[in-house]
C-alpha cells in the first residue's frame, strides 16, 4: 500500500524435481480479489508481465519459510518503513515471539502439518539464541522432532538451519550429524556451507577434532568468506596444535 516491493522466500513442488524454496518479488495486492501479484523468475510468465496468484495459493507456499520477508527500500527510506512494520516485526525477540504464537496457532489447527512444527522450531530456537535461555533449545529441538516425524521435504535444510543449533544447543550431537550427513548426501546439499559447519560444531563437542578441521575446511571451500567457519577452524587449529 506504501509503495515498497516486499520479497517472499516459498516453496513450492516441480512435478520433475521435487520440493524446491525459491523468492519471488510481490509488488501489488488486491484485498477484494484475496490476490497477490508478483515476479517470478522462476515460474514466469517472462513476458513483462505480472504473475497473480491467490491469497491461499501464498500462505500455503509461504508457510513453509515461516513467512519470511524482506521490504526493498531506499537508506533514505529506512525510517519511514521501519514505521510502517512497527515494534512487531523490527523488535528481534519480539518478532520470534509472534512467529512462535503464529506457529503455534498452526500447530493447532493441523497437526500434522510438518511446516508448521518446524516454524515453531525455528522461532523457538532463535528466542534462545538471543535471550541464551536453555528452555527455548530445548522446545525447538521438540517441534522439530515432530516436524521430522511427520516428514519434511529432503531439501529442507538447503535453506533453514535452525533445526542443527537446536539439537547442538540440547547437545544432541548425533541429530546433529545425521541430518548434516542426510543433507550431505544431496548435490545441492554440498553447497550448503553452513550443512559443513554445524557439522564441525558437533565433531568439535564429540572431541572429533581432525574431523572437525575437515568439516570447516569444506565450508570454506564453499564459501571462503564464511566467517563463522573462518573463526571455528582457527579455534580447533589451534587445539590441535596444542594452543
Amino acid at each position: 500500500a506504501a509503495g515498497y516491493p516486499v520479497v517472499i522466500e516459498k516453496g513450492y513442488t516441480l512435478p520433475e524435481t521435487g520440493w524446491y524454496g525459491h523468492y519471488l518479488t510481490v509488488y501489488g495486492y488486491d484485498d477484494a480479489l484475496q490476490e497477490f501479484y508478483s515476479k517470478d523468475t522462476y515460474l514466469g510468465p517472462f513476458d513483462g508481465n505480472g504473475r497473480v496468484d491467490s491469497y491461499d495459493v501464498y500462505r500455503e507456499q509461504w508457510q513453509a519459510f515461516n513467512y519470511t520477508f524482506y521490504v526493498v527500500y531506499r537508506p533514505e527510506q529506512e525510517a519511514e518503513v521501519m514505521d510502517i512494520l512497527g515494534p512487531e516485526l523490527t523488535d528481534d525477540f519480539t518478532m520470534w515471539q509472534q512467529a512462535a504464537a503464529r506457529a503455534e496457532k498452526d500447530t493447532k489447527a493441523d497437526p500434522n502439518n510438518p511446516f508448521a512444527w518446524f516454524n515453531l522450531g525455528t522461532a523457538l530456537t532463535r528466542m534462545g539464541a538471543i535471550t541464551g535461555d536453555h528452555d527455548y533449545y530445548q522446545g525447538g529441538a521438540q517441534a522439530f522432532d515432530r516436524a521430522r516425524e511427520i516428514g519434511l521435504p529432503p531439501r529442507m535444510l538447503w535453506y533453514q538451519f535452525e533445526a542443527y543449533l537446536a539439537y547442538w544447543r540440547t547437545e544432541r550431537l548425533q541429530d546433529v550429524l545425521d541430518l548434516a550427513d542426510a543433507t550431505l548426501a544431496t548435490q545441492g546439499g554440498r553447497n550448503v556451507e553452513e550443512t559443513y559447519l554445524y557439522k564441525g560444531h558437533a565433531l568439535s563437542e564429540l572431541g572429533r577434532l581432525t574431523e572437525a578441521r575437515a568439516a570447516y575446511e569444506e565450508a570454506l571451500k564453499v564459501n571462503s568468506n564464511f566467517y563463522p567457519a573462518q573463526i571455528a577452524l582457527d579455534w580447533v587449529n589451534s587445539l590441535l596444535n596444542g594452543g
